[in-house]
């Protein structure tokens, strides 16, 4: 929890909603845009943009929101923009959808919303995301934590006739802020990849080195066109 204080300060003035984007001249692969969570900042990426750009990842964007503020629909709709945007950037076939805790919520709604997006989402990975709610929400103030509370995290998920991503829902045994069953994706609907990463935090997940390894892999694996498992454990 002292990870979440010392962000609040910057999570709390922030204004609207921006991006940041990291863009290498030698990039091989889709564009990638990361949305972090509830209280969160751009900073809970840091380890895995380094990966990603290692492994050829050259355009990178992290989508940046007032989580207590905002408006969870408007974070969609600039998410659906910043994403399309990429692809057209790039020109790639397709682009990467990444989201922690709330932020893999916000990226559902942004798929259920905008079927140009939804059919261009190459992968769609959430980290840690409290698809069937957190009980802490009920406290939390803002817009935004409303769409976490159990009776209101149940977004649809896109039109399956138009979606065609590879969907993979990171969690852990060691969180104590979104239940291990909340976190992942059981709904036949999803066709998710349910991944776990043993003894790891709700925050500490995303810098973890085993769910970076596996997230850069399975990236890869996508544009690859390589079938996977329903269920693995991250070594």
């Amino acid at each position: 929890m002292a990870s979440v204080a010392a962000q609040l300060p910057t999570a709390v003035l922030r204004r609207g909603c921006h991006s940041l984007h990291a863009v290498d001249e030698d990039n091989l692969r889709y564009p990638v845009v990361l949305v972090h969570g509830y209280a969160g900042t751009d900073g809970v990426w840091s380890a895995a943009r380094r990966a990603l750009r290692d492994a050829g990842f050259g355009h990178i964007v992290c989508l940046n929101y007032n989580s207590f503020s905002s408006d969870p629909a408007d974070v969609a709709v600039e998410l659906s923009h910043r994403a399309l945007q990429a692809m057209r950037a790039t020109q790639a076939p397709g682009v990467h959808l990444v989201g922690h805790s709330l932020g893999g919520l916000l990226i559902r709604r942004a798929l259920a919303d905008n079927l140009t997006l939804a059919g261009s989402a190459a992968t769609v990975v959430t980290i840690a995301s409290p698809h069937r709610g957190a009980p802490l929400a009920r406290i939390a103030p803002g817009r935004c934590a409303r769409v976490i509370q159990p009776v209101a995290a149940a977004w649809p998920h896109p039109d399956p006739s138009v979606r065609r991503a590879r969907w993979l829902a990171y969690y852990t045994d060691g969180d104590r802020i979104v239940p291990t069953t909340s976190a992942r994706l059981d709904d036949a609907g999803s066709r998710a990849i349910n991944v776990l990463i043993p003894r790891s935090g709700h925050l500490t997940i995303c810098r973890d080195p085993r769910l970076i390894r596996s997230l850069v892999h399975e990236l890869i694996r996508t544009e690859a066109a390589v079938p996977s498992p329903s269920c693995v454990v991250a070594a």
